[in-house]
């Protein structure tokens, strides 16, 4: 499952963001899992280093037609700037051009038509650039924005990128080795089974000595995690995963591990953001839960099988230097959970009170008739019908709401609380 270089430069991806999901590249009149099925490889290249976690996107807007201006841009690495700008020279402007009508940040689909060059730079490249060519050109996708009549600008775009990103390789040089680890699959018919009880949760295993991918490295390590079936307003919507916790079984050296995604079936969940940002030392003695912080659960939307299979790809995992500070790198303490046992809408839209999540980082777009997407969070009918799709948009890092990035853990936790609780109204 290593891929090589001539590989990598198809599907260069990027790594950021913080919290949870899947969310598929949809139309405007999509509903929320339609749309294009993610590359099964389309991640391994998220392993080169290539995060724009840092990236500042208040870039100047010059007078004219309130475009960014690309020359204040900047992603903080000489390298990927060079990347950033053939996007910006290139499929931004197409994008713009082509698909602002559903992607320009102002409705549900992800924003990578947006003015923004670095915001919609970010996110074309967490969606990947063959997915986003091979809808441009669909005659079923969103005609008459997409059509055999972009082959020619597409083809061309193609090229162009692919050159950019070989351009890419040979600048970050060795930084840019594919350096992930890919786990066997694993089947647990007990996840199924225990449904019916939501206190229940089936841990997955994996041993990183033996249990890993043919040709990839060996570690001593052993990997678990917990799922069970998720469960939004009652209706089962796929599998919860949560404590991703990682132990040395023998030796006395030290590893650091970055990245963490999941397999369902053998497909690649890329965009699901929960544990992207790992970066943990793990130390002898002790498992060290790698996402300690937050309200940090993963939910897998999909159907549910009893055959289902589940793996793992961590984007490294090497020897850290001996003297590394063992942990997760967060000087956060992991929060006490001092959210309600329920949550109602009443309280998500009250004018007072510290549950009023709704209110103080919703209304502002998502009132009234004019309400963006057509989602009225002030109505607990249409509230409660896009429950799932909400608690998806708040933890999605690559296209989150609110547009202007994740809220914090706890007000997340609040709105969680709600939905898997059976959206109670008062």
């Amino acid at each position: 499952m290593r891929m090589s270089k001539p590989q990598a430069l198809k599907i260069l991806g990027t790594v950021s963001g913080t919290v949870l999901l899947l969310l598929a590249f949809q139309n405007c009149g999509q509903q929320l899992g339609e749309g294009f099925q993610i590359d099964t490889k389309s991640v391994q290249l998220n392993s080169q280093g290539n995060s724009l976690g840092n990236v500042d996107t208040g870039t100047k807007t010059p007078a004219g037609d309130g475009d960014e201006d690309l020359g204040e841009a900047s992603t903080g690495d000489l390298c990927e700037d060079q990347l950033l700008a053939k996007f910006g020279s290139g499929y931004h402007v197409f994008l713009k051009q082509n698909c602002a009508g559903c992607h320009d940040g102002n409705h549900e689909a992800p924003a990578f038509a947006s003015k923004n060059v670095l915001a919609s730079y970010q996110v074309f490249k967490d969606k990947g650039y063959l997915a986003i060519s091979n809808n441009a050109v669909s005659e079923k996708h969103n005609p008459p924005a997409t059509g055999a009549h972009n082959n020619g600008a597409i083809s061309s775009l193609k090229q162009e990128w692919e050159s950019a990103q070989a351009a890419w390789l040979q600048c970050k040089g060795s930084d840019a080795q594919d350096k992930s680890i890919v786990t066997v699959n694993k089947t647990d018919a007990n996840i199924i089974a225990s449904k019916a009880n939501s206190a229940t949760w089936t841990t997955l295993a994996w041993n990183l000595n033996t249990e890993v991918a043919a040709n990839m490295p060996k570690f001593p390590l052993q990997m678990t995690v917990e799922a069970q079936v998720a469960k939004v307003s009652g209706n089962e919507v796929g599998y919860a995963v949560r404590n991703p916790t990682m132990s040395i079984t023998s030796g006395t050296a030290k590893y650091r591990v970055k990245a963490l995604f999941f397999y369902v079936n053998s497909k690649l969940l890329d965009s699901a953001t929960v544990y992207r940002n790992i970066n943990a030392v793990v130390c002898p003695g002790t498992p060290l839960n790698l996402a300690p912080v937050g309200n940090a659960q993963l939910l897998v939307m999909s159907p549910i099988k009893n055959t289902d299979k589940f793996a793992l790809q961590f984007t490294s995992i090497e020897k850290a230097e001996s003297t590394a500070k063992c942990g997760t790198g967060s000087t956060d303490a992991a929060p006490i959970d001092n959210t309600p046992a329920t949550v109602s809408f009443a309280q998500l839209t009250a004018t007072t009170g510290t549950l009023n999540v709704f209110r103080t980082q919703c209304f502002s777009c998502h009132t009234g008739a004019g309400a963006n997407g057509g989602l009225d969070l002030s109505n607990y009918t249409a509230s409660k019908n896009a429950a799932s799709k909400i608690l998806t948009r708040i933890n999605d890092a690559g296209s989150p709401m609110p547009r202007s990035g994740l809220m914090s853990s706890q007000m997340r936790a609040i709105v969680e609380k709600w939905v898997t609780t059976g959206t109670p109204q008062n």
